[in-house]
C-alpha cells in the first residue's frame, strides 16, 4: 500500500514577514523539492489543491473542502496493520491537541495580556508559565506517539523516514519545548544521539569485548571516550572506564592510575552537580584537574602511558568547554553544539545561539550526496530550527508526514514563534484582532481536518479539529467549518447506531436541523435496504419536517413512510393473505411491546390500515359464524379514503369464499354494501389504478406460498371446486353473480 503525499504547504514567493531578521515565506520555498520515496500514505489523497498559505492569510478566501468519494470508499475497505497503526498515530496526535484545549491553553489566552484590563499580577505570570510548561509536556506526547508508531513499522524505508522525523521533533523539543533550562543539554543529547548514534556498536565490540585491556586500545580514549563525552553520554563513559581494566595501573603506573580515577570521578559527579545548579563548582574542579596535567606528565616516563595521558588531557579540555579542542574531536556541528551545551556554561538560555554560531563556524554543515536526500532534508531542517526559520521547518516536516507538521504548527503558534509571519500587528492590544486573526496553524490544521474527513476512521479527528474553537477562533471560520460539516455528515458511513447518534449529536450541537433530517433519510434508506423496517420507519419519520413543503407538496421522508407501509407491509400481507414476516411490526400493531418502547404517533397512525388487515386475517383463523364481524374489517379498509385503489381487487376477493359458501348467511343491507364497494372501485379507478390492480391480482393468484394458510381465499376457492378468477373482470363478474345468488336466497328465506 502506498500513501501518496498530501499537497499541504504551498509556499508563496511574496515576503509577508514583518521582520527582516526572520525567515520570509519566499525563503521557505527555496528548500530543495523532494523526489525521494515518501512513506506509505495511500489513504491520504494526493491530488487536492488548496489556496496558498500567503493568499489565505492576506485575503478572505476560504479553504474549500473537497470530498473524495472514491478515497472514502477505499478507506472503508479492510485495512492492514500498517494502516491501523497510522490511524492510531493520528488519533494520538489529535488527543494531544485536545489536551491543550482541555487545559485552557489557547493562543488567545497567551497573546491577550492582562495589561488590557489593568496590571499583570504575579499570579497571572505564574499561570502563563504553567501553561508554557504544559505545552512543553504536550509536545513530548507527540514524540511518544511517534515512537510508538515507529515501533509498529516493519518496513525499513518507512522506519528510516520516521526516524528522521523523530529526530526533527527531538531537535525542536531540545531547543524550544523544554520545561527546565537545566535539562536542555540532556535534551540536545537525546536529539543528537537519536539522529546519529555513536559510538558505533562495531567500535564498542572491538574495544570493550575483543580487547583484553580496553584502556590501552589506540581508540579507547581519543575515539570511544571522546564520542561518549561530547555527546553527553557520561554514565556510559564512566562505565566504559570502569570496565577498561585500567586498575592494573595501580601497580605499574600509580600516577596515571590516579589521573584516570580522578577523571572517572569527575564524569560520574557531573549529573548530580548539574541538576542541583552547581555546574560552576563542577567546572572549577574540572579546570583545576586540567591545569594539573603538566605535573602529571612530569611523573610519567613510559611513552605508551604518556600517549594515554595526552589523550585524557584532550578529554579534560573538552569537559572544560574549550571550543577548539571540542571541534577538533567532533565530526559535525551538532556534536560540537552538544558538547558546548554540556561543558561551556549551563543554565543560561541566552548563550545557546552563540553555541550554535560557534558550532557552524567550526564545523560548517557539509553538502550531502543525492543518495542521502532524506538526510539532507533533515539536516537542513536542523539548521532552520536553530535559525528560527519555522516555515521551512514545517515544510520539511510536511515532507516526512503532513499531519505531524500540522500539529507542530499549533505548538509553534502557541509559543509565539509564527507571529513574525503576519502582516499585521501581533502586540496583542486588540482582543477582536486576535479573535479574528487567521493563523498559520489554522491553515495547516484545517487542511488536515479536511483530509481526515476523506478517511472513514479519521473522521472523528477531522470533525474534532473543525469543532475546536481554539484552532479556528473567528466567527467566520466557525461558520465556514459548520457549513463543511453540514455538507459532509450525510456522506458519512455509519457502521453502527452509535455512529449515527454521534453524527446527530453534532447536528444538535451546531443546530444543523436540515442536516439531521438528511442523515435520518440516508440511514432510513440504509436500514430499509438491510431489512430493518421499523428502524427505517423511525428514521424517515424523524426526517419529516411538517413546516416545509417541497415543490410537489410532499415530503421525501413521508413518501418513504407511505411506501414502506403500503408497498412493503400492506401489499406483502395482502398478496400472500397472511401477516407480514416481521415480528416487531406485528407486535407493534398488536400492542404487544413493552410500555417503554417508544413508537412515534405518525408510525402508529400509518400502520393502522395494516393493523386492520392483520386483525382480519387473525379473525379468519378463529371459528366464528358471525360473517360480517369478520368482513367488516375489509369493508372498513375499502371505505378508507387513503387506500390506494390498486389494493381494491385483492380486498374484494376476500368476499368470495364467504359468498360461495352456502352456510354463510348475509343480510340484504350487507350485500348492498358489497355491491356499492364494487361499484365505487369501477367508477373511481383510473387506468393506472386498474393496471396496477390487475398486476397485483395476477401475481397473487399465480404465486401461492407452499405454506399458505387454510383461510387463504385462493385455497378455499380451489377446494370448493370453483376456478379462481383469472382476471379482475372475471372476479367482479363472479362476485356479482354470487351476490345475486345470495340476494335471491335472502328473498326465498323470507
Amino acid at each position: 500500500m502506498n500513501y501518496d503525499d498530501i499537497e499541504m504547504l504551498e509556499i508563496p514567493e511574496d515576503d509577508i514577514s514583518t521582520s527582516s531578521e526572520t525567515e520570509t515565506i519566499s525563503e521557505s520555498s527555496s528548500s530543495k523539492s523532494t523526489t525521494h520515496k515518501k512513506f506509505d500514505r495511500s489513504l491520504l489523497s494526493p491530488n487536492k489543491s488548496y489556496i496558498s498559505l500567503q493568499e489565505w492569510l492576506n485575503s478572505e478566501q476560504k479553504l474549500d473542502f473537497k470530498f473524495d468519494s472514491t478515497q472514502y470508499k477505499k478507506s472503508l475497505a479492510t485495512k492492514d496493520t500498517y494502516t491501523d497503526s497510522y490511524i492510531s498515530y493520528v488519533n494520538g496526535l489529535y488527543k494531544v491537541i485536545e489536551s491543550l484545549t482541555d487545559n485552557s491553553i489557547t493562543r488567545v489566552n497567551l497573546e491577550y495580556k492582562e495589561e488590557l484590563i489593568g496590571i499583570i499580577s504575579g499570579k497571572g505570570e505564574l499561570e502563563t508559565e504553567q501553561k508554557y510548561r504544559k505545552i512543553d509536556e504536550a509536545f513530548l506526547k507527540i514524540i511518544e506517539n511517534l515512537t510508538q508508531f515507529l515501533d509498529q513499522i516493519e518496513s525499513e524505508s518507512d522506519q528510516e523516514q520516521l526516524q528522521l522525523l523523530l529526530s526533527i521533533l527531538d531537535c525542536l523539543k531540545a531547543n524550544y519545548f523544554y520545561s527546565d533550562i537545566r535539562n536542555k543539554p540532556e535534551q540536545i543529547s537525546t536529539w543528537v544521539n537519536r539522529y546519529e548514534p555513536k559510538p558505533e556498536s562495531d567500535l564498542v565490540q572491538e574495544i570493550m569485548a575483543e580487547n583484553p585491556t580496553p584502556y590501552i586500545h589506540p581508540h579507547f580514549w581519543n575515539k570511544l571516550m571522546v564520542q561518549l563525552v561530547t555527546r553527553g553520554l557520561l554514565n556510559e563513559a564512566t562505565e566504559a572506564i570502569k570496565h577498561s581494566k585500567y586498575q592494573e595501573l595501580s601497580e605499574t603506573c600509580p600516577e596515571l592510575y590516579s589521573v584516570i580515577e580522578d577523571f572517572q570521578q569527575l564524569l560520574s559527579s557531573y549529573t548530580s552537580f548539574a541538576l542541583k545548579g552547581q555546574f560552576p563548582q563542577w567546572k572549577l574542579t574540572a579546570c583545576e584537574f586540567r591545569e594539573m596535567f603538566p605535573k602529571f606528565k612530569a611523573n610519567i616516563s613510559e611513552s605508551n602511558h604518556e600517549i594515554i595521558l595526552n589523550q585524557i588531557y584532550d578529554l579534560a579540555c573538552i569537559i572544560t568547554g574549550l571550543p577548539k579542542t571540542i571541534a577538533s574531536h567532533c565530526d559535525t556541528w551538532y556534536e560540537v553544539y552538544s558538547a558546548l551545551s554540556f561543558f561551556q556554561i549551563r543554565d543560561n538560555n541566552e548563550l545557546y545561539p552563540e553555541f550554535y554560531k560557534l558550532s557552524i563556524d567550526e564545523k560548517p554543515p557539509p553538502r550531502l550526496e543525492e543518495a542521502d536526500e532524506l538526510y539532507e532534508i533533515a539536516e537542513q531542517c536542523f539548521l532552520d530550527i536553530m535559525e528560527e526559520n519555522f516555515l521551512k521547518v514545517l515544510k520539511s516536516l510536511h515532507d516526512f508526514e503532513p499531519i505531524t507538521a500540522a500539529v507542530v504548527s499549533k505548538f509553534l503558534e502557541l509559543k509565539g514563534f509564527l507571529n513574525n509571519y503576519y502582516l499585521y500587528s501581533t502586540d496583542a492590544k486588540d482582543l477582536d484582532q486576535i479573535l479574528n486573526k487567521r493563523t498559520v496553524s489554522e491553515y495547516f490544521l484545517t487542511k488536515q481536518a479536511f483530509e481526515c474527513l476523506n478517511i472513514h476512521d479519521l473522521v472523528p479527528v477531522g470533525m474534532g479539529i473543525l469543532l475546536n474553537e481554539d484552532v479556528s477562533t473567528s466567527k467566520e471560520s466557525a461558520h465556514h467549518n459548520k457549513a463543511v460539516i453540514a455538507s459532509f455528515l450525510p456522506k458519512f458511513h455509519c457502521k453502527t447506531n452509535d455512529d449515527l447518534e454521534w453524527g446527530l449529536t453534532i447536528c444538535a450541537k451546531l443546530e444543523l436541523i436540515s442536516t439531521a433530517r438528511e442523515l435520518y433519510y440516508v440511514y432510513g434508506l440504509k436500514s430499509l435496504d438491510e431489512g430493518f423496517i421499523f428502524e427505517a420507519l423511525n428514521m424517515f419519520v424523524n426526517c419529516y419536517d411538517p413546516t416545509t413543503i417541497s415543490t410537489d407538496n410532499k415530503n421525501e421522508g413521508m413518501k418513504q413512510v407511505h411506501r414502506i407501509v403500503w408497498d412493503l407491509i400492506f401489499q406483502d400481507s395482502l398478496i400472500n393473505n397472511r401477516p407480514v414476516n416481521d415480528e416487531l411490526i406485528n407486535n407493534i400493531v398488536s400492542n404487544q411491546v413493552d410500555e417503554n418502547f417508544d413508537i412515534h404517533p405518525v408510525i402508529r397512525q400509518c400502520l393502522s390500515p395494516y393493523a386492520v388487515l392483520k386483525s382480519f386475517f387473525e379473525s379468519l383463523d378463529r371459528h366464528n359464524n358471525d360473517v360480517m364481524s369478520k368482513l367488516s374489517k375489509v369493508i372498513h379498509l375499502l371505505r378508507f379514503s387513503h387506500l390506494p385503489k390498486k389494493f381494491y381487487p385483492l380486498l374484494l376477493s376476500q368476499f368470495l369464499p364467504f359468498l360461495i359458501d352456502a352456510k354463510c348467511e348475509f343480510q340484504l343491507p350487507d350485500l348492498i354494501v358489497i355491491i356499492e364497494l364494487i361499484d365505487t372501485y369501477e367508477v373511481q379507478s383510473n387506468t393506472n389504478d386498474l393496471t396496477e390492480g390487475e398486476q397485483l391480482y395476477k401475481y397473487s393468484i399465480n404465486h401461492i406460498e407452499s405454506d399458505a394458510r387454510d383461510y387463504d381465499w385462493r385455497k378455499i376457492v380451489k377446494s370448493s371446486f370453483v376456478e379462481v378468477p383469472s382476471t379482475i373482470d372475471i372476479l367482479i363478474k363472479k362476485l356479482r353473480n354470487e351476490i345475486v345468488s345470495k340476494i335471491g336466497q335472502v328473498y326465498i328465506e323470507k
